[in-house]
């Protein structure tokens, strides 16, 4: 059926094939299908678990809970460790994350609606602090809109070549950017 997998895709760990030509012509729909259809493997089933554990010891960091499956406990049923390159294939599995996740919903990547909330509120306390005239809030301000780094006293204000201080720096007469050309000599 798939010949060609540069064509055509590769098949994942649960059968679906991805591509980026693949994903873009599958509809929505077929995306919430797919999802539904989603059977982990023994593999995923045993990650799953393991992590509910991690989070109920503490470890709520996904690079943690892939060091700690190098532990013998882990490797004794499962032969070698979950890889990021493994992690991330599971990812592309339609209905991975959301199957993964349910159980451990305080770890689940944010929702963009969860991102825009918090984006609101950083913008209203921000907004509060300008409104109370808060060096800080000017300064995020500018970190926020123009991608600027606060300014520290300890760094130059300008950044111009040698040759270019030279040229502003006063002359004997003590007069700065006039100098005197050939014709005024």
């Amino acid at each position: 059926m798939h010949d060609d997998p540069k064509k055509n895709g590769a098949l994942t760990t649960g059968g679906w094939v991805q591509s980026m030509a693949a994903a873009k012509i599958v509809s929505a729909e077929e995306l919430r299908r797919q999802a539904s259809l989603f059977r982990p493997t023994p593999r995923q089933v045993a990650f799953r678990d393991y992590a509910e554990q991690q989070v109920t010891m503490g470890n709520l960091l996904l690079s943690r809970w892939f060091a700690s499956t190098k532990d013998p406990s882990f490797l004794q049923n499962y032969r070698r460790p979950v890889s990021r390159r493994e992690w991330d294939a599971w990812l592309m599995e339609p209905g991975f994350s959301d199957w993964f996740f349910d159980p451990i919903p305080q770890v689940a990547p944010l929702a963009e609606q969860e991102k825009q909330l918090a984006d609101q509120l950083f913008l209203e306390g921000l907004m509060r602090g300008m409104q109370g005239e808060k060096e800080w809030a000017f300064k995020e301000y500018g970190r926020f809109r123009f991608g600027q780094q606060a300014s520290h006293t300890s760094q130059p204000k300008t950044m111009a070549s040698p040759e270019v201080q030279t040229f502003l720096e006063p002359d004997a007469s003590g007069s700065a950017w006039a100098k005197n050309t050939k014709a005024e000599a």
